[in-house]
């Protein structure tokens, strides 16, 4: 009898040990949500069964709103992949030709660049089209004004194409990837001209209607669209509203979680395109993204026994991030919803997360940031406070990590933001100990060091700062004003 006893004590033991996934999820995204690293919802599924969904923060922060599971968010970038299984559609309906150069079907686009672009370099961002519209960089002509009414004036899809098509090319179509929202606008416009309907009406069309999608659509800055939520930008000092774009095939959609899983399960179907098509889209190439979506043959970095092949999308505006990460061997899925454009991107961090949890794989807790604590701590009781916390840090990281870019960032917002040039001298100070083979991070202490009118050492971190990167042309400009 007290063997059988024994063998029931291990067993709960054992079953104790053995917490669900559902359970080790919750407290990982709790945790990042505890600190400060995620307001949205997530969504996470194994062969086409929703096994974890929650939502965490503030939908609207004006009135108090919580996020839910049905939020609708603004999804960017994923927006390029549903303008991409669109063209698929009209190539498998015999209306577009992917080798097919552009102005056959944009008969009123400038010949000298719409005679050179095909329609699958478009979708491989392998046209010479601009980076974006929007960050068209000022050079004593029209195109600051083109990138101005885009965002501002929020014009219809043709205006937009008109505009782009006065742009130079940055390089001879198919000569190398560089990657361009402009060749997605300029798809959305194709698909107007072919199926002689607005890009929205189309959308809805060929993807929404066909797989039935309640909360999803062509976002409209003046519509009102209930449960929709607000989009915000991370500061030092708090939140503020994100800026709002106009509306592009490729970043103007929204959706909830649960419509892009439909979605996303429906890519195991041929209800949308075909698997030719489907090969198509998710191959492996060497660009980081094509048709809207990006591959990686070995997920964990592992043996190539042990590869698992990932498919995922990303999408970033202002006030939102958007991901969909998906397993298509294993048929498991990851969507992350936020209406939180934080200063350091975390989303690829909480799938892999969520993605060791689902694979049995060491799994590490989240951790706080230590350059946000110290600029708390400098707050509170000042620089020597913070210095404290980091020499704490160096001696046990267990309960925080340390990010370049987040130091360096908080020395800027204290530099020019605070007007705290000692506290910012000290915080840049901190990365070129942490991060001694950094270039960058001596170019800031030297530029921190001119405004204070340190000469001597501003000169002493701008030349160490070109001897670890040459072609650092800031530095070499800054050296050359201060022999001068």
């Amino acid at each position: 009898m007290r063997k059988y006893r024994y063998l029931l004590v291990m067993l709960y033991a054992s079953a104790a040990m053995a917490q669900p996934p559902t359970d080790k999820i919750d407290k990982l995204m709790q945790q990042f949500h505890q600190y400060d690293q995620f307001d949205g919802v997530i969504l996470v599924a194994e062969s086409g069964k929703v096994l974890y969904r929650r939502a965490y923060g503030i939908a609207d922060r004006e009135w108090s709103i919580n996020n839910t599971v049905d939020t609708k968010f603004e999804i960017a970038s994923i927006t390029k992949t549903f303008t991409a299984l669109m063209i698929m559609q009209l190539y498998e309906a015999g209306k577009i030709d992917l080798d097919e150069k552009m102005i056959r079907y944009l008969n009123d686009y400038p010949s000298e660049t719409g005679a050179k672009i095909t329609v699958r370099q478009l979708l491989m961002h392998r046209s010479g089209l601009q980076v974006d519209i929007a960050d068209f960089p000022p050079s004593g002509n029209n195109f600051p004004d083109i990138a101005a009414k885009i965002n501002e004036e929020f014009l219809s899809l043709k205006e937009q194409v008109d505009l782009i098509a006065r742009r130079p090319l940055l390089f001879e179509p198919g000569t190398r990837f560089s990657y361009s929202s402009d060749g997605y606008s300029v798809l959305g416009r194709i698909i107007e001209v072919v199926t002689a309907m607005s890009y929205e009406h189309a959308l809805d069309s060929l993807m929404i209607k066909p797989l039935g999608l309640k909360n999803t659509g062509y976002k409209n800055h003046y519509a009102i669209i209930g449960k929709r939520a607000t989009g915000y930008k991370e500061k030092y000092d708090g939140y503020e509203k994100g800026r709002q774009f106009g509306i592009a095939p490729s970043g103007g959609m929204y959706s909830t979680v649960d419509d892009l899983f439909t979605w996303e399960q429906a890519l195991y179907t041929d209800k949308l395109i075909s698997q030719k098509s489907k090969d198509i889209i998710f191959r492996k190439t060497s660009g980081i993204t094509n048709y809207g979506w990006k591959v990686n043959e070995n997920f964990f970095g592992t043996t190539a026994a042990d590869s698992v092949k990932v498919v995922k999308c990303t999408g970033a505006l202002p006030g939102f991030n958007a991901l969909v990460v998906r397993f298509p061997r294993d048929h498991k899925t990851i969507i992350i919803l936020e209406n939180v454009r934080r200063i350091t991107y975390r989303h690829d961090e909480i799938a892999q997360s969520v993605a060791n949890i689902l694979y049995n794989k060491q799994t590490t807790s989240p951790k706080k940031s230590l350059a946000r604590a110290m600029l708390s701590a400098s707050q509170e009781s000042g620089t020597d406070g913070a210095m404290k916390l980091f020499r704490a840090f160096k001696d046990n990281s267990a309960a925080y990590y340390l990010s370049e870019a987040e130091m360096n960032s908080i020395g800027y917002y204290l530099l020019y933001t605070l007007g705290n040039i000692n506290a910012a001298i000290e915080f840049f100070k901190v990365n070129t100990v942490q991060f001694p083979q950094s270039s960058n991070v001596y170019d800031s202490l030297g530029e921190a060091y001119m405004v204070l009118g340190d000469k001597e050492n501003a000169m002493i971190n701008y030349t160490k700062s070109l001897e670890l990167n040459p072609n650092n042309t800031n530095a070499v400009e800054m050296i050359r004003k201060l022999k001068e």
